[in-house]
């Protein structure tokens, strides 16, 4: 097999591996490990967190490694950082130890995906790169339908948590084996931009935005824009941590909640495919504000019902509206402030939805107060409503006068238009 072809089943099997058995896999486990260990849903909550901040604040590290020691290297290391933190919640017993597992997880899964297999991909497919770029994120969507039903299986055929966690970190091991055996760089690692712009071809008809950073940052419409993406960041990541624990709570057990979480992931994956065809015909700013409406729907039906099969229409209800709005609100940027900037105000907009860790260890908290998750899917409804009608109202293509520089616009020039 060529070694192109080999490097792009590794990464993607590695992006399909951090997906499954992080994220979209946690709030599973910690239904069993809640019940047998006493923990409060708080802290429960918190790991959850935890998971998500180590993730975000190691998210600068790949580049710097892969600069001193190569891709190969970097992502051997994420392997054994992620078997480490599986190996070690198959032992815990308090919760500090678990927050410890929790941010080895995050840590690892920076260090395998997405940024080094996408710089992988753009140096090994140079002409290919951006349909095997999207085979690849599809594999990690793929994980995140396949992890919870993974779990279960391994958790029901065991009967033990620790079991499940022993055998994600003997896998996670066998995973940087293989990327040890596996990767090479096609292209030496000269600098910390080179990886940022991997898989983005340089367009020379691309022509520069009328905008700055800076005034595009201050503009109404790009604050609005990363109001939305943190109300939607904050939902989902709860969701990941509390959906399988609130559908169990209905009386049927977890293996319900990993069946509306696959069916989350999957509806939000289909989703996302869709909207990139659908903002040709239909206004993205219109998708954004349906896919807002379509989680304020679920949000307002996991909140009343109290059947598993009626969650897991909830879930696949909220799926859709997540690959809506996410996908529509990036493209939003690109039209509003133009192609040479989208990448910078993409990574902010981004940057501020580290916020959405708090989630988790809120609902937590309030489900340790009232007993339900119920109260807080109704604070999540009332944000993403309060989400829709200010895009609905105020969310507009900007023009000359959201732009507090005076060379924001150039004189003659064009603004985006929606």
């Amino acid at each position: 097999m060529p070694r192109n072809l080999q490097i792009m089943i590794a990464a993607s099997l590695g992006f399909f591996f951090v997906t499954a058995t992080t994220f979209t896999s946690l709030g599973y486990v910690l239904y069993t490990m809640v019940a047998e260990l006493g923990w409060s849903q708080a802290a429960a909550g918190l790991s959850f967190s935890f998971l998500g901040l180590a993730c975000g604040l190691s998210s600068p590290l790949p580049p710097v490694l892969m600069k001193r020691i190569g891709t190969r290297m970097t992502m051997f290391a994420g392997g054994m950082v992620l078997a480490a933190g599986f190996a070690l919640a198959s032992m815990v017993h308090g919760i500090g130890a678990f927050f410890v597992a929790t941010s080895l997880m995050g840590a690892g899964f920076s260090l395998i995906a997405p940024s080094p297999a996408v710089f992988l991909i753009a140096t090994w497919f140079p002409k290919t790169s951006a349909r095997m770029i999207g085979f690849y994120f599809m594999a990690g969507a793929l994980g995140g339908v396949a992890g919870p039903l993974i779990v279960g299986t391994v958790v029901g055929l065991s009967g033990s948590w620790r079991v499940h966690w022993m055998v994600m970190a003997a896998a996670a091991a066998a995973l940087a084996v293989l990327m040890l055996v596996t990767i090479r760089d096609a292209v030496k690692v000269e600098s910390v931009d080179q990886i940022k712009h991997a898989g983005i071809a340089p367009d020379p008809v691309v022509a520069p935005s009328p905008w700055t950073v800076r005034a595009a940052l201050a503009s109404p419409a790009f604050l609005l824009i990363a109001f939305a993406m943190i109300v939607v960041q904050t939902v989902v990541t709860t969701m990941h941590s509390v959906l399988v624990m609130h559908v169990a709570s209905m009386g049927a057990g977890s293996a319900p909640g990993a069946i509306a979480m696959s069916v989350l992931a999957f509806a939000g994956t289909l989703a996302k495919g869709a909207t990139g065809a659908l903002t040709e015909k239909i206004s993205p700013r219109m998708l954004l504000i349906a896919g807002l409406a379509f989680q304020f729907v679920s949000m307002t039906l996991l909140a009343v019902v109290g059947t598993p099969m009626l969650a897991i229409g909830a879930a696949l209800i909220f799926g859709i509206g997540w690959g809506l709005s996410w996908l529509s609100a990036h493209i939003l940027l690109l039209r509003y402030f133009g192609a040479s900037l989208a990448a910078d105000l993409t990574a902010m907009a981004t940057a501020a939805t580290t916020f959405a860790v708090l989630g988790p260890l809120t609902a937590g908290w309030v489900a340790d107060q009232t007993g339900s998750y119920a109260p807080m899917f109704i604070v999540f409804a009332g944000m993403l409503a309060l989400a829709g009608v200010v895009s609905t109202m105020a969310l507009r293509a900007p023009g000359a006068a959201d732009a507090d520089l005076d060379d924001a616009i150039p004189e003659g020039a064009a603004v985006p238009a929606e």
